[in-house]
């Protein structure tokens, strides 16, 4: 019989686990049609980051461009 591998095993042998995934949305306003439209991120953040700062990062990140 083959041992069973609970989630938790699967996370620790590929080292997820200092790694949070945050899925990140928000609106921007298009320059061309003047129409508001929504932005999906998925975002990492590591152990010990403030992760307000980070997102609001990303997000400064995506309006310059």
């Amino acid at each position: 019989m083959a041992k069973k591998q609970t989630f938790g095993d699967k996370s620790k042998k590929q080292g997820f686990s200092d790694i949070k995934v945050a899925k990140l949305v928000f609106s921007v306003k298009s320059e061309k049609s003047n129409a508001w439209k929504f932005v999906e991120k998925n975002v990492r953040i590591p152990a010990g980051e403030n992760e307000q700062e980070l997102l609001s990062k990303t997000i400064a990140d995506y309006s310059k461009n």
